[in-house]
């Protein structure tokens, strides 16, 4: 496992190339919650059968989104090391699969999970999946896209395809506050712990940051639906001008719902705030979010393989630590089998 170089070309182009047309998935094929992951499969940015490696994740985002290599490192470093197979370096953009072999020794139970799986990575409050507790967390839910798509015509600005077309911060935010507010309603287990509470505000940003077309800079209802259920990219779409790194997004959104802060549902249904990350690791939103994730989500029997394995951890892990802002690291302690 190794760190790809960055990409030398990084202005605008119309993606997909006639290399990379849609084919849609086969009855096989392993999809999951992650639309742009599913997008990048269709189109075989990754690997077609959902099965794919942690370069071919940095170089794919990189070649189709035009994802500076921290961003898309720093992304398939977590998910690799939550949900996928660092030794042999493959994971499933779904669920499991007879490719991704268990750790050895089955140090984190007998299959290696996938994206799909919820706890670690994926979790509650999703734009378009529904709570694992009740309902399908894996697949596109028009029901819970339509609710989202009313906060658009309420708040989203006007664009080439009509009035309230195009999504805008506001629209986010209330996207957001709906979600969250319904779903811990909804679920009995609802639990938005702080690194799913920075990814839901994070995901909510792609749609501007990321999935907005290059050329205009506008992600309208035409756009961000071709990605979310049809999951191809749009005709004529561009990605971004220069590479995506970050935005300023996830902190508007924080900033306009600071009702919202890590918790989750006690026994009777009442949302229950978690406590502080422990010090040193309460500087910051993103020392926080470091230390949850390897405290709680990276399985802990990671910290003592040793050989390639362990060479291949310290580099996911490393990546994670060099993004977090964080003056400590944290060894992986999490739960196994989960």
């Amino acid at each position: 496992m190794v760190l790809p170089p960055r990409q030398t070309e990084t202005g605008t182009k119309r993606v997909p190339d006639a290399d990379h047309p849609f084919i849609a998935p086969g009855p096989n094929d392993m999809r999951g919650p992650c639309p742009a992951m599913n997008t990048l499969a269709n189109h075989g940015y990754i690997s077609r059968n959902g099965i794919t490696s942690f370069e071919e994740i940095i170089l794919g985002t990189e070649e189709a989104f035009n994802l500076n290599r921290d961003m898309a490192s720093n992304m398939a470093a977590i998910n690799m090391l939550t949900r996928g197979n660092p030794f042999v370096n493959k994971i499933s953009i779904g669920g499991v699969s007879p490719f991704v072999p268990p750790l050895p020794g089955k140090i984190d139970g007998p299959e290696t999970q996938g994206i799909a799986k919820h706890g670690r990575f994926e979790g509650d409050a999703s734009m378009t999946r529904s709570d694992v507790h009740i309902g399908d967390n894996r697949n596109f839910n028009q029901t819970l896209w339509d609710m989202d798509l009313e906060q658009l015509v309420k708040f989203g600005d006007d664009g080439p395809d009509g009035p309230a077309t195009v999504f805008n911060v506001q629209t986010l935010i209330e996207m957001a506050r709906q979600n969250l507010e319904s779903d811990q309603v909804l679920d009995p287990e609802f639990a938005i712990p702080i690194r799913r509470l920075n990814l839901v505000f994070g995901a909510q940003s792609l749609i501007m940051s990321v999935f907005a077309n290059g050329t205009t800079q506008q992600a309208t209802k035409h756009i961000i639906t071709s990605f979310f259920m049809n999951q191809t990219f749009p005709e004529n779409w561009f990605r971004a001008a220069s590479p995506v790194l970050g935005s300023p997004i996830p902190a508007q959104i924080a900033a306009a719902l600071p009702e919202w802060v890590p918790g989750h549902n006690d026994e009777n249904g009442v949302f229950v705030a978690d406590p502080p990350a422990p010090a040193p690791f309460n500087s910051s939103g993103g020392c926080a979010n470091y230390w949850d994730n390897l405290s709680n989500a990276v399985p802990g029997t990671l910290a003592n393989v040793t050989g390639i394995f362990k060479q291949n951890v310290d580099l996911l892990t490393g990546i994670l630590f060099n993004a977090s802002s964080c003056a400590e690291s944290v060894a992986p302690a999490g739960p196994t089998n989960v």
